[in-house]
């Protein structure tokens, strides 16, 4: 039997980039649940001790990047 010679169709020449936005280990629930907890906690903990506006900034981002990691974990989850 022999193949077609030739470039790959465009279909098929890279995989899809959007699997990064699709977590599906439950490795990627534990990370996400583990930052949003330190994040949030951690940013209102700097806030009332009067950390800098930035390291508050910083700790509440890492917090929301966590939740939103959960969060597409399980609108993941439901859609498979």
């Amino acid at each position: 039997m022999t193949h077609s010679a030739g470039p790959p169709t465009r279909r098929h020449r890279r995989p899809d980039q959007r699997h990064w936005l699709k977590p599906q280990g439950s490795r990627f629930l534990v990370l996400g649940m583990c930052m949003a907890i330190g994040g949030l906690a951690g940013g209102v903990r700097g806030a009332m001790d009067g950390k800098g506006i930035w390291t508050i900034l910083g700790t509440f981002g890492a917090g929301i990047l966590g939740v939103l990691i959960v969060v597409s974990y399980f609108v993941n989850y439901s859609d498979r």
